[in-house]
């Protein structure tokens, strides 16, 4: 119980300066738990666990650093967001991010050894997970600043003016930070990811009563519920706080950017790009009053092929998937196609079990669209694109491409094809926003649950 109180007044103390972080905390159980499950502090985002000998080594000023830590796990729902990543490196890029809001944002207080570094501030976990993994040497001293985190844990703090490194920006350069754009992906093959150890303030993967796997919906309704609590926490910031900003991190404006109908937008962006022929047998109507004899726009007689690409190194859901397919085939028919083409890339092209580059769906003959997970790991939009351009050779009957992605890649403008090129893109980040070519249009997967 002294444990828990500690905890208590910890967090009372923060509604002080950071009523929003400290109203997140109240909607979070604390729960003690054994060394067995957490030897620090962790969230499944429904309740923080904490290890007693942890937090009775901790300033005061470290466990609100460490509770604030904590709620923006949640905040940033990363318990929900893991997907097939590996948990161990999905834990360092959660505290890389987490901790540069904490350190360098909010200035709070953390306890020594903490993950650190001023090149990941700014960044999405997503981001710092596929950097690590594509950079051994960046994922083995992230290991050696978990060790350290850890003896710091084990050992008692004789020394409460102890600091944290600074590893500040002025010692890294833009071409470390950009290092990755190039690389292929797929997980380290000298590193043992198993073998890491756990860092301060874990993410664990948010389970049911009895320890099992959410479905979909289960993962659907936290999700809900988090954003009602982000929704009143930054309502409270901006109305008893300092007036402007809220501590959640701009969460509350990544969940507005999300709120554009998806569905209208991309449909509106087919059907203007694929009534793109003009015929005489038709005149347009629009100028015939005017005595103006003029060729209408009209589809072609086949009516005309959508192809679809889809990137199956992100942590799309086979449900989420089943949700797009049913809204991609509606579009295509509200635009007069009657055929889909689709394929499946992570850093190729993975061919399918006839070994064939695509698959083939006849809307006329009432074929249903199915998408499968097929292949996995890095990132690259490229092959995609060369083979469109120099491998299909009746690429001229396809109207427009659809990329489903998560958007973390980039593409070369030298493949663009002769076709417009859509991307659905479930994250916005800076390479979402910089791709070579192609409209974006943001696809917020949680109202696949609606």
């Amino acid at each position: 119980m002294k444990t828990l109180d500690t905890i208590i007044k910890a967090r009372a103390k923060l509604m002080k300066g950071h009523i929003g972080m400290a109203s997140m905390l109240l909607n979070l159980d604390l729960v003690e738990c054994e060394e067995s499950k957490c030897d620090t502090m962790a969230t499944d985002g429904k309740s923080i666990f904490y290890y007693p000998p942890f937090v009775d080594k901790l300033t005061e000023a470290e466990l609100r650093g460490v509770l604030v830590h904590e709620a923006l796990h949640v905040v940033y729902e990363h318990p929900l967001r893991r997907g097939k990543r590996h948990p161990k490196v999905w834990n360092i890029a959660c505290d890389y991010v987490i901790n540069a809001y904490l350190y360098w944002d909010l200035n709070f207080e953390l306890p020594l050894g903490g993950l650190l570094d001023h090149k990941y501030k700014g960044w999405s976990a997503e981001k710092v997970y596929q950097h690590l993994i594509k950079n051994e040497d960046d994922l083995q001293e992230a290991i050696e600043q978990v060790k350290e985190q850890n003896q710091n844990a084990d050992m008692e703090d004789d020394s409460q003016d102890s600091e944290i490194p600074d590893t500040s920006e002025g010692n890294i350069s833009d071409e470390e930070t950009d290092e990755d754009d190039e690389a292929d992906g797929g997980e380290s093959e000298s590193i043992d990811l198993d073998a890491i150890p756990s860092t301060i303030g874990e993410v664990l993967d948010a389970t049911d009563d009895e320890g099992k796997p959410l479905s979909d919906a289960e993962i659907q309704e936290i999700s809900t519920e988090i954003q009602r609590a982000v929704a009143l926490s930054d309502k409270l910031e901006v109305a008893v706080g300092s007036g402007t900003n809220s501590s959640c991190g701009g969460r509350m404006e990544e969940l507005k950017e999300t709120s554009i109908d998806w569905k209208e937008q991309l449909n509106d962006l087919l059907r203007s790009s694929v009534a793109n022929d003009y015929s005489w047998s038709r005149l347009n109507k629009r100028f015939a009053w005017q005595g103006l004899n003029l060729p209408s726009k009209t589809r072609s007689p086949q009516g005309g092929e959508l192809a679809v690409a889809i990137d199956t190194s992100g942590s799309v859901s086979q449900y989420e998937l089943n949700k797009f397919a049913t809204e991609i085939q509606a579009m295509a028919e509200d635009c007069g196609l009657e055929k889909i083409r689709v394929c499946y890339c992570d850093t190729r092209v993975r061919k399918n079990g006839q070994g064939e580059w695509w698959d083939y769906y006849d809307l006329s003959s009432g074929d249903e669209l199915e998408l499968v997970v097929r292949g996995g790991g890095g990132t690259r939009f490229d092959p995609v694109f060369n083979l469109l351009n120099d491998y299909t050779d009746d690429a001229e009957d396809i109207q427009a491409l659809v990329y489903f992605t998560d958007g973390w890649g980039d593409v070369t403008e030298d493949v663009e094809p002769d076709v417009p090129v859509f991307w659905c893109c479930t994250e916005k980040s800076s390479y979402s926003e910089d791709l070579a070519f192609g409209e974006v249009v943001y696809v917020d997967t949680a109202r696949f649950y609606d």
